[in-house]
Formats: structure tokens, C-alpha cells, sequence
């Protein structure tokens, strides 16, 4: 996108740009990108790394109505109440999945000063109304900070009974799900997912989504091993085909294992197979890299948890994906509220425009297309001019575009700031 073309300034683009890439859409606070530790201050020698991170539990979690009013409403009360405690420095992160993490990085003294005033934190919230989020905590040198996070993380999500010893792929297992062309109806192929034997599935999949923000180096070969698994696992199924791997259990989106995990996924995944990955981790320059490589090499790549908010801020014709698998949590909210039915509708109709296949673990999607509720009225007026259909019509998708208006119309305090649902919102409103 350049900003002549578009009858604004480049440099008013470049800002929406910055902005975009740096603050969560959802929440509005930093992204996940702010863990990485390749930041100098994450390698001080006398630093201590604090993390708190706090979460609905996957019950309540599945319980809220959908994305707009659901996920992204809880995330936004997640972060308010972290804050409310936190004391700077520190920062609030948003991680997705009905999880928020507040970092601060201070001296050893500090660091127990923050720990003694986590009751005060369980206090407050077992005070508010509703359920009860869950709050965990890891401390460490801030020089090993990816494992630190991964700590705190893996405290939040995982049962007691597979701590400390951290290699849950020991006792791992094969999950397989069904398939459906999201467009059709008609069964398509087979998810395959590969979790701890411990955990349900709902758990699991969530826990693995979460753990996918980092992983400490010690994860490696556990990563190693799941790719070594999964040519025999495939070769059982082969009436299920095609077969699709959900990859992000092996992928860690900041941190030293990045790049590493990223390589091991591009020279050892099977052929034949369908990758999956989470949608933001698409947007990570190694797995990119990793991506193209293996479409090189005759592998499809699908885009899972698409429609979560997060999608990577790039075209469909700029990224290595031949498919998405929508976000089950707006499938879910599509069916009772209508911001969460527009995102749905517009990026289905998106996809199809882009030749993008569009997949979904529910059969009662399609169904859901040919009778779709009442649109919003749009809670702001368009742009002047064409450019949101000449946005649609050229392949930007819903963020580009929300970060395209938000250029023309300026960062003043009376200025309108747009997001997805307000660009769905238009567009559900005109048909291809």
C-alpha cells in the first residue's frame, strides 16, 4: 500500500502502519512482539524479569458469546484489571485466548516487592462480578526471559500432574477432526493435532495456542520428536486425506527458539501434508520463510484461527496460503451477534474473491451463509469517495483497509478510529 495511490501522505500510512503492527488490535495495548528478547534491556545481567498472567479458564472461556462481544470484551476487562494493580515499570500484553501477561523488568528487590502483592491481585478479582480469572506468575533472570514467560504460561494452562517436568509430548496422542468447506458444506479432509494424552481436547488446543507465544529452548526437542511422530501418525489416515497438521504446537512465536523451530518445520515436515498454522504467527519473518519453502516443496498452507482479530497485515496475494481455517470462537459468535456475522460473511466472500479456500471445523457454517441475520447500521460514516470498495476490490483485507481510513482521517481527538468490524460492517452491506 502507498499512500499517493491512496490520496494520503506516505507518512500518515507509515504511522498507521507502525501503529498497527506494534498495538493489538483487540485490546489496544502492546503485542505479543513485545516479548521477544532480542530487545538489549531483555539481556541485562542484573536484571530480574517479572511475569503475572492471568486468564478466564477454557470453560468460561468457550462460555462467552463470540469475538465482539465476547473474547475481545474479555481481553480489554483483563488488561484493565491488570493495570489496576500493576504498579510501572511494567507493561500489559495482550496474548490472546482470554490471556493477558504484565512484564516489568526490575531489580531482584523489586521483583519481591511485586511478588508479596500478588494476593492483593487474587483479592481484587475474586471481588469484581462474574467468574474468576486464573492467575499465575514466573520470575527469572531477564536474560532468559523467553523461559520465564514460558513458565508463567505453562503454570496458567497446564495441569499440575505435568509440571515440572515440562515434556508433555511424552505421553502425547493424535486428536483428528473433521473438516468442511466453510462455502460447500461438503466434508473436505481431516485436522490433525497432536497434544498431551493428558489434557482434553478443548484444553489442549488452547494450551498449545498459548504456549505458542514463546517457548523456552528446552522445547526443542520436543519439537524434534512431534516431527519424527508424524509420519507414521499420517500414514494410518490415509481415507482422512487430505490430511491437515496444525504446526503451531512446534512453533514459538518470539524468543531464541524462533527461528530454530521455524527451520526444523520447513526440513522435516512430511510430504504430502497440509500445514497449518495460527494466523499470527504467519506474519513472522522466519515463519514465512519456513512457509514458502515448504509451498515450494508441494505442501498446502492453511491459515488457522482466521478471523480472530490478529490475521497478519498483508493481502492474501502476499502471503504463501492456499486455504484458512476460520476462528471457531467467531463461527460462534456469528451466530448470535451481528458484528462477529459480518467479520464472518466479508471474510468468507474475501477469500473467495482471492481464490482462497475456506475451511471450518463446523458443518453448520455453510448453512449459516444462505440465511444471514440483519446487518448493523455502520457506527461511522465512510470515507469520502470509493476507496472502500476500491480497498476490497484490490485484496486488502479487513485490517489493511481499517488501518488504510485510519490514515486519511488523521490521529486528531475527534477523528473516528476504525476497526474491523466497522469496515465488515460496510461491507456486509453490498454484495460482490
Amino acid at each position: 500500500m502507498h499512500g499517493p495511490s491512496w490520496g494520503i501522505a506516505n507518512d500518515a500510512l507509515v504511522v498507521e502502519g507502525l501503529m498497527a503492527s506494534t498495538i493489538d488490535p483487540v485490546t489496544s495495548r502492546a503485542t505479543a512482539v513485545s516479548l521477544h528478547a532480542d530487545c538489549p534491556r531483555m539481556r541485562a545481567e542484573d536484571a530480574v524479569l517479572t511475569v503475572v498472567t492471568m486468564a478466564y479458564d477454557t470453560a468460561t472461556t468457550h462460555g462467552l458469546p463470540g469475538r465482539a462481544r465476547g473474547l475481545d470484551v474479555a481481553e480489554r476487562v483483563l488488561c484493565r484489571d491488570l493495570e489496576r494493580w500493576a504498579d510501572p515499570p511494567g507493561t500489559v500484553v495482550a496474548i490472546g485466548e482470554a490471556a493477558v501477561a504484565y512484564l516489568a523488568m526490575t531489580t531482584a528487590e523489586e521483583a519481591q516487592v511485586i511478588r508479596s502483592r500478588l494476593p492483593e491481585l487474587r483479592v481484587q478479582v475474586a471481588r469484581d462480578a462474574g467468574a474468576v480469572p486464573c492467575v499465575s506468575a514466573a520470575q527469572g533472570p531477564s536474560r532468559h526471559s523467553s523461559d520465564v514467560v514460558a513458565r508463567a504460561i505453562e503454570r496458567l494452562v497446564l495441569p499440575g500432574g505435568v509440571l515440572p517436568d515440562q515434556d508433555h509430548w511424552a505421553s502425547g496422542t493424535a486428536r483428528m477432526r473433521p473438516l468442511w468447506d466453510a462455502t460447500t458444506g461438503r466434508r473436505f479432509g481431516t485436522q490433525v493435532r497432536l497434544q498431551a494424552e493428558s489434557l482434553d481436547d478443548a484444553e489442549a488446543e488452547r494450551a498449545e495456542a498459548l504456549m505458542a507465544l514463546t517457548r523456552s529452548p528446552r522445547c526443542v526437542d520436543a519439537a524434534v520428536a512431534a516431527h519424527e511422530a508424524l509420519p507414521q501418525i499420517l500414514a494410518a489416515r490415509t481415507d482422512d486425506s487430505p490430511l491437515l497438521w496444525d504446526a503451531s504446537a512446534v512453533l514459538s512465536g518470539t524468543g531464541p527458539a524462533r527461528e530454530v523451530l521455524a527451520e526444523i518445520l520447513a526440513e522435516r515436515s512430511p510430504p504430502g501434508v497440509w500445514i497449518g498454522v495460527a494466523a499470527w504467527l504467519a506474519a513472522l519473518d522466519e515463519v514465512q520463510q519456513a512457509l514458502r519453502v515448504l509451498r515450494t516443496r508441494g505442501h498446502r498452507i492453511v491459515l488457522t484461527r482466521y478471523g480472530s482479530g490478529r490475521e497478519p497485515l498483508a493481502a492474501f496475494d502476499e502471503l504463501p496460503i492456499d486455504a484458512i481455517l476460520l476462528d471457531p470462537h467467531l463461527e460462534a459468535g456469528a451466530r448470535i451477534a451481528a458484528e462477529d456475522s459480518a467479520v464472518l460473511l466479508t471474510t468468507i466472500e474475501h477469500a473467495a474473491h482471492n481464490e482462497v479456500t475456506v475451511l471450518s471445523t463446523s458443518s453448520a457454517t455453510a448453512r449459516q451463509l444462505r440465511t444471514p441475520g440483519p446487518v448493523l447500521r455502520p457506527r461511522t460514516a465512510a470515507p469520502d469517495g470509493q476507496m472502500l470498495e476500491r480497498a476490497r476490490l484490490v485484496g486488502l483485507t479487513l485490517r489493511q483497509t481499517a488501518v488504510l481510513v485510519n490514515a486519511i482521517q488523521g490521529q486528531g481527538p475527534m477523528a473516528a478510529r476504525w476497526d474491523r468490524y466497522d469496515v465488515a460492517t460496510h461491507w456486509a452491506r453490498t454484495s460482490w
